[in-house]
Parts: C-alpha cells; sequence; structure tokens
C-alpha cells in the first residue's frame, strides 16, 4: 500500500501563495464571525482554492481545487 502525501495547510505558508489569494486574505484579516469566513470561502472558490471553517471562525486546511 503506499503512503499518501500529507496535504499542507496553505495557511501555514502565506508567503508562498499567489498574489491574489495574499490579497483575499489581507482583506479579510482576524475574523469576528463564520459569515466572514462563509464571505471569503466563496472568494477563494472563485480563483481555485478551498477551506473548511466551523462557526468558531477559524479557517483551516486551504487547499487548491483540483
Amino acid at each position: 500500500m503506499k503512503n499518501q502525501p500529507e496535504e499542507i495547510d496553505l495557511f501555514e505558508t502565506p508567503e508562498q501563495l499567489p498574489a491574489n489569494v495574499q490579497q483575499i486574505l489581507e482583506k479579510y484579516g482576524e475574523f469576528e464571525s463564520y459569515h466572514q469566513c462563509e464571505a471569503m470561502l466563496k472568494e477563494m472558490e472563485a480563483i481555485g482554492y478551498t477551506f473548511e471553517y466551523y462557526l468558531d471562525a477559524m479557517p483551516f486546511n486551504l487547499k487548491k481545487i483540483i
């Protein structure tokens, strides 16, 4: 059985992301509600990225949509 490569949460390396993704991250900055996460997710999906979040407004697991 082959080992699956471990996915990296791109939130941990924002400096390596394309400029348009960095701009979205800067736009939203600190999160106060899950509504902000929802809005940012829509923008990220439009440019080919996705992430997860809970009601505590802590986004995680940013990755490129394949």
